[in-house]
């Protein structure tokens, strides 16, 4: 026997589609600077939206929050669940040069500079200190700056 489908009010499918979903590109480039795969990226991504639509209640009881924090926070999540899985790795310029960096760094970066929170949202978001986030901001932007980029 199937379980009914769960119903949601107009005001959550608004949540969803105009806070959530109009972003999922940044849950996509923040995944993709943390797998440095286009497939992990996708994964992280698809868990990322399946956790967040299995507690719209509580995303959307935040008030006004700020989306890209809480897409951040949960995509992060997922990565770590997935930590273990290995991805086709991509081959682009871009890829190349974040290999090197930790993926704590990568995720300061990505968090930070790709998907433009500010460092204190950026540390709330992944969990850590914003000593921690900027360190690793830091390190990574440092590496960048000395790597060379062949486009």
């Amino acid at each position: 026997m199937s379980t009914p489908a769960k119903q949601y009010d107009e005001a959550l499918v608004n949540f969803y589609e105009e806070q959530l979903v109009s972003h999922a590109d940044t849950a996509y480039r923040f995944a993709f600077a943390l797998t440095l795969s286009l497939d992990g990226a996708a994964r992280c991504t698809k868990k990322t939206f399946q956790q967040l639509s299995s507690n719209l209640e509580k995303a959307h009881a935040n008030g006004d929050a700020n989306t890209t924090l809480l897409l951040i926070a949960e995509t992060w999540k997922a990565v770590m669940e997935l930590k273990g899985q290995k991805f086709a790795e991509g081959q682009s310029a871009v890829t190349k040069v974040l290999k090197p960096l930790s993926i704590e760094s990568r995720a300061a970066l990505a968090a930070v500079d790709v998907c433009g929170l500010l460092p204190g949202d950026a540390a709330r978001a992944l969990a850590w200190s914003e000593k921690d986030l900027r360190s690793h901001l830091a390190k990574a932007r440092k590496a960048l700056m000395a790597s060379t980029l062949d486009v």
